[in-house]
């Protein structure tokens, strides 16, 4: 008797249940009902003024009839922001969309000549070009390999002496200094040239000097060209 009164119980509270979720989602699909609008805008990931411009790109405010919503569409919107590198948006049970970007580390700058690009880790230019350049990053030129983070930890001792670097024929880097010196690296190990050149710099102020090229190619012996 007891395992009857239990059956029918969870019985009638299964037909209950499948009744309201039926309901919810008829009534959703009418355009009626909390569920069938948008309740909230959910970011993550994201700083205050990232926020702002997500919320711009996918269109879509509380209030919005959610028969509207693609969320495919709202995805590409948002991965197609600038300095995004991964996005995912979900539609909650409860109406709320939620947004969560991953964004590109930028360590660097691009530039080609005239206006400067943020630059990320893995050596993508991101579209946020800048008439002024940045006097705390590093700034490349030309064809970039894939990752940038051995190169520009190696040149960090150096940094303040550097105008740009770019990178010859896919192989090695060359380093460009402010006062006009090219510096040709090894294309093996060019972060144990780095390292004499910082040692060298600060026994006998080598980037000082009124130097046109030092070479670095030949790991048994330093070549340099005065300027005329």
């Amino acid at each position: 008797m007891k395992k009857s009164i239990f059956f029918w119980l969870y019985f009638v509270l299964s037909i209950i249940l499948a009744i309201y979720f039926a309901v919810r989602i008829i009534t959703s699909q009418m355009g009626r009902g909390p569920v069938s609008r948008v309740q909230h805008i959910e970011t993550y990931g994201a700083n205050t003024k990232d926020k702002e411009i997500i919320k711009l790109a996918i269109g879509v405010t509380p209030g919005n009839n959610l028969r509207g919503v693609d969320l495919h569409q709202l995805n590409y919107r948002v991965s197609n922001i600038p300095g995004v590198k991964k996005s995912a948006v979900r539609l909650l049970p409860n109406g709320d969309i939620i947004v969560k970007i991953q964004k590109h580390n930028v360590i660097a700058t691009w530039s080609d000549g005239s206006v400067y690009y943020p630059l990320s880790a893995d050596g993508v230019k991101i579209d946020t070009p800048s008439l002024e350049r940045k006097t705390d990053t590093i700034v490349f030129q030309g064809d970039l390999p894939e990752d940038l983070t051995g190169i520009i930890n190696s040149v960090s001792a150096i940094s303040d002496y550097i105008d740009y670097m770019n990178m010859v024929e896919s192989r090695r880097w060359n380093i460009h200094t402010k006062n006009g010196t090219t510096i040709y690296l090894p294309e093996n190990d060019p972060a144990a040239a780095i390292n004499k050149i910082s040692v060298l710099n600060q026994t006998h102020k080598l980037l000082s000097r009124n130097l046109e090229i030092i070479d670095m190619r030949d790991s048994a012996r330093i070549l340099v060209k005065e300027k005329k």
